[in-house]
């Protein structure tokens, strides 16, 4: 089974390096659950999920409970039709645009002008946009409409800089730009949203966990990261998404498959070590454990995940009654906590990570599988 979300360090591939060792259980614990990719693949029939992440947790309560769900497939279903209908809007000015960047090319106006320009034909066409302006979806019109005009003109500056340097695009090339910059300028939107709704606009749970959901979709990498303010600061993933099949997506969660993957499902929101003081564990259990890592950028979360929670994590595993298997990157400080302690063992596997975001990682690392039968 695919995992509902994307979610930064998902473990599809390592799945493989544990699929053999996973003993016989009778209930399935994740105390990190994340975008759960072993929770997936097990398809267990009782199961406990956590995650310090209030958001994704009410995602998965959403998920699961069919009184709530309602609104919640109403919100998640207007994200997947509008962001089906931009080509539509694109088509629209896409010919006045590119009149406009040849006068902007060959130095006819300057980039102030561009902006002015690109605003007063969109908002010409605002009307024939077909619901994508309504207070009710975008919430706020004027900021939806600026960060368009934003990225269109960002865009277009960004597109005459890549022609001095390598040639005059294709028409396709053209056109993929324009339409990776609206897309932008409406994720960059909902981007707002997400950081200030709360605060601006009076937003429902549902509304608000769709578009969560909307942007781990469509921000770079699958990323989480967060600036001194605790805004979301991730962009938008680029030309490479604005072709991805997300409705195709939006059906899996609301399937049957996943309807009744759910039903033996608890859903928690604790602290791990809270998790593991709620439930008493036996042999029977088992869990696995994939912990924020330990390095100097180790969580794209709000909550830093330190050294004094990996020791927590540790003095909790060494006494628990359960079986379980942790997935964690190699460094002195993780070895030290787990060898030669009584019962656990730990076996090594190289990692490479398909994002490198400015240097903060490592892209080929090696990791701990450390396991306790």
């Amino acid at each position: 089974m695919q995992t509902l979300i994307k979610w930064p360090g998902g473990k599809s591939k390592e799945f493989n390096q544990i699929r053999d060792m996973i003993p016989s259980f009778e209930r399935y614990i994740e105390p990190f659950f994340g975008g759960g990719a072993v929770f997936f693949n097990l398809k267990s029939k009782k199961s406990i999920i956590n995650d310090a992440c209030k958001e994704l947790i009410d995602f998965y309560r959403l998920v699961k409970d069919d009184d709530k769900q309602k609104d919640f497939k109403v919100a998640l279903y207007e994200y997947v039709s509008n962001w089906e209908k931009i080509p539509n809007y694109i088509k629209l000015f896409e010919r006045q645009i590119a009149s406009l960047y040849k006068k902007y090319k060959d130095g006819a106006i300057n980039k102030e002008q561009l902006k002015i320009i690109i605003e007063d034909i969109i908002k010409k066409e605002e009307k024939k946009f077909n619901g994508l302006f309504l207070k009710k979806f975008c919430l706020d019109e004027k900021n939806l409409l600026r960060q368009i005009i934003s990225n269109l003109t960002s865009k277009i500056s960004r597109v005459k800089k890549i022609e001095k340097q390598r040639g005059e695009m294709t028409k396709k090339d053209f056109h993929n730009n324009i339409e990776t910059a609206f897309r932008s300028g409406f994720y960059m939107h909902f981007r707002d949203i997400m950081n200030y709704g709360e605060e601006k606009y009076k937003i429902s749970l549902p509304k608000k966990i769709a578009n969560y959901y909307f942007i781990r979709e469509f921000c770079y990498g699958s990323m989480f990261r967060f600036n001194n303010k605790g805004h979301f600061n991730i962009p938008y993933g680029g030309i490479g998404y604005n072709k991805k099949d997300f409705r195709n997506k939006v059906n899996y969660i609301f399937s049957k498959e996943i309807k009744s993957l759910f039903e033996g499902v608890s859903i928690e929101n604790y602290d791990f070590e809270k998790l593991l003081k709620k439930y008493k564990f036996s042999k029977n259990d088992f869990l696995f454990l994939d912990p924020p890592y330990h390095t100097d950028f180790s969580s794209y979360e709000k909550n830093d995940f330190n050294k004094e929670d990996q020791v927590r994590l540790a003095k909790n595993l060494y006494k628990i009654k359960a079986r379980f298997i942790m997935i964690i990157k190699n460094t002195p400080f993780i070895y030290d906590l787990y060898n030669d302690k009584k019962n656990i063992k730990i076996e090594k596997f190289k990692k490479t990570y398909l994002y490198n975001m400015k240097g903060r990682n490592n892209r080929n690392v090696e990791h701990l599988i450390v396991y306790n039968f």
